[in-house]
């Protein structure tokens, strides 16, 4: 009996997914709660130096006296902001020689203690809290490459409960690091977890439910991101001490190795490997708690269980000119998502106003944009696509007239400059789950896995360089800090046009063959293959009407 028959016998969507579907939504939620909780962990405070020979100095001004002392011995830049890296040393008069500092005091009426405060990385140092960022998504790249090829050897289940449990020992070992080197390399395997879990545990999901109920576990995962990022800010808001923000963004995943017991392995995968009877027992559970008990066959699966589909290699895409035009088309898209939403995720501290409010109201934008998904299905994916890079290309780029000719002093200012910044990640982050549902929809089937992989790839090593982008552009002495949004803006403004190239695919037949895959939505005057499917057949990830 074929796999999928088997699934519709003991539920397309029972208990037993439902069970591995939270557990999923769970682990989702606390990895995006590691990735946002570093934007409040690693909040650089407004500092200057501290004033030689005062004991008990303060950055909170503590009478007259302390002004003038202020005055005095600290300079200040052309906006008029005291320095925050330099002190002078002189007379009354205020001439002198200006030195870097040797002490610093910070403002710590929002956060007692950060990490940069504890470790001291202020004025030369400041570029090591971007290098946390920089490793930590270097760890997501590889835990991304390492997991997909540790999950087809060992299963799913056990890499994804692996994983969970790293992925909690190293937010430990990060809220009680003891230097800067410690904490970047806790930090590293977190973000290794977060590669290896975004993807294991969506495997796990989808390849225990029915085609036509794999959309539920796709969107479960966006909004699960969406939730976990939204938590996060009234967490911090609550804890403000960097460590034991951490040690509670840490504790979650050892809750959920509790699951062990009630989430299978995945059946399909034992059936690739060739393990039957393990196989057959798992879906026998299956249906006993779905309530829909097989009876009256002995033997589920065989070696026919699953369709052999015949191998192709990635070469052969050089093949089908077409599609290789599609694939260059679909990598750009992944490299502006991935380096413009990890930007302005990672960079939202810097924002004028309020920082919870700000991540706040981001976090609900990129869950609106999660959410999205459900009508993706009704609108078309090249639509939508289009669509989002377009707002966010318009968004971003219209920061420039706002620095040239607004007031820059102007709370109204800061506050068009914020909603332009929002309305440009609410694009991108609607593309970042369209482009997983959309990228390996136009590929053949053989090479399926291979386009959605190639792209991933090259979406998370795009994504490593933007907290640099970030921080070497973020101040322009003509540009302002509107340098990344306009580089943002233009990569998104070239994917909304370049993206009209890409075929549709919702309610289509997807292509079995290479040659399916070059003619893929192409109109076909002679004889051939007819690409101009029912549109009233769903594709892979439709949902059941």
């Amino acid at each position: 009996m074929e796999f999928d028959d088997v699934i519709r016998r003991v539920g397309e969507f029972g208990r037993i997914q439902l069970r591995t579907t939270i557990f999923s939504g769970l682990v989702t939620i606390s990895t995006a709660m590691q990735m946002m909780v570093t934007v409040f962990m690693q909040q650089l405070p407004a500092h200057r130096c501290a004033i030689p020979d005062l004991a008990n100095d303060t950055f909170e001004i503590q009478g007259t006296w302390h002004q003038y002392l202020i005055n005095q011995t600290i300079p200040v830049d052309e906006n008029g902001e005291y320095e925050g890296c330099l002190w002078r040393r002189g007379n009354d008069s205020g001439n002198g020689s200006v030195l870097p500092c040797k002490d610093l005091v910070y403002d710590t009426s929002v956060f007692p203690r950060t990490f940069p405060t504890e470790f001291g990385l202020f004025c030369d140092s400041s570029l090591l809290i971007n290098m946390v960022n920089v490793v930590y998504l270097a760890g997501v790249a590889v835990g991304a490459i390492v997991g997909g090829l540790a999950a087809d050897y060992i299963g799913r289940k056990w890499v994804s409960f692996i994983a969970c449990l790293v992925h909690g020992v190293g937010g430990l070992g990060a809220a009680f690091s003891p230097n800067y080197g410690a904490y970047v390399a806790f930090r590293f395997f977190v973000g290794s977890c977060h590669g290896i879990l975004n993807n294991s545990v969506v495997v796990l999901c989808i390849e225990f439910v029915s085609p036509r109920r794999r959309m539920i576990s796709v969107c479960t995962m966006g909004v699960s991101w969406g939730i976990g990022m939204l938590l996060t800010t009234p967490v911090a808001y609550l804890i403000r001490d960097w460590r034991y923000l951490q040690l509670t963004m840490a504790l979650p995943p050892f809750l959920y190795l509790g699951f062990w017991w009630i989430v299978p392995e995945s059946p399909r995968w034992l059936l690739s490997r060739g393990r039957y009877a393990e196989a057959e027992d798992i879906v026998r559970w299956a249906a006993r708690v779905n309530k829909k008990p097989i009876q009256g066959i002995s033997l589920l699966f065989d070696e026919h269980s699953l369709q052999k589909k015949p191998s192709l290699s990635p070469l052969k895409i050089f093949h089908a000119p077409r599609l290789v035009a599609r694939t260059a088309v679909i990598i750009c898209g992944w490299i502006t998502v991935a380096i413009s939403w990890y930007g302005l995720t990672l960079n939202q501290g810097s924002l004028d106003g309020d920082i919870f409010i700000n991540a706040f109201v981001l976090s609900v934008i990129d869950l609106i944009a999660y959410a999205s998904l459900f009508i993706v299905n009704k609108i078309g994916r090249r639509k939508a696509y289009c669509a989002a890079m377009m707002i966010s290309a318009v968004s971003m780029l219209s920061t420039i007239p706002v620095h040239f000719f607004a007031d820059r002093e102007s709370p109204s200012t800061s506050a068009v400059f914020t909603a332009l910044y929002t309305m440009g990640k609410l694009g991108v982050s609607s593309n970042f789950c369209l482009l997983f549902m959309w990228n390996g929809e136009f590929y053949p089937t053989a090479l399926r896995n291979f386009g959605l992989g190639l792209g991933c790839t090259f979406g998370r090593v795009a994504a490593i360089v933007s907290p640099i982008v970030m921080d070497q552009f973020g101040e322009h002495p003509v540009l302002g800090n509107t340098v990344p949004l306009i580089l943002f803006g233009c990569m998104a403004l070239f994917c909304a046009v370049s993206g009209l190239y890409l075929p549709e695919t919702a309610h289509k037949h997807l292509p079995e063959t290479l040659e399916d895959a070059q003619n893929f939505g192409v109109k076909r005057r002679k004889s051939g293959i007819n690409q101009n499917y029912d549109e009233n057949t769903p594709s892979t990830f439709e949902m059941a009407s």
